[in-house]
């Protein structure tokens, strides 16, 4: 990307704040126009809004995949992993992830 070192060093630094601290990131619209004009990088906004819409779509899908062999199905976490091993480090992360909602 065309972007300055010390932009892309703030946005660096506030999402390993927030992925570290918990700090909530706002959802202005950047202002990066000012650097590059807004026809240049257009293209590659659209790819990034659709491949980030696809990422959640199919984090979504495997989680409530998770969900349901857990809890509906009874399944344990190897035959999870055993039946999609493609996605098994997700698998592992949102199984986790309920356990420790689950204690709560």
């Amino acid at each position: 990307m065309k972007v300055p070192e010390d932009s892309r060093e703030k946005v660096k630094n506030l999402l390993k704040d927030a992925n570290e601290n918990g700090v909530k990131i706002s959802h202005q619209a950047p202002t990066l126009y000012d650097v590059v004009p807004k026809e240049e990088i257009a293209e590659f906004e659209e790819l990034m809004r659709k491949t980030i819409a696809d990422i959640v779509s199919e984090a979504s899908r495997v989680a409530c995949w998770v969900y349901v062999q857990k809890y509906v199905k009874h399944k344990n976490l190897n035959e999870m992993l055993q039946e999609l091993p493609d996605v098994s480090q997700f698998i592992l992360a949102m199984d986790t992830w309920f356990e420790k909602l689950m204690e709560k």
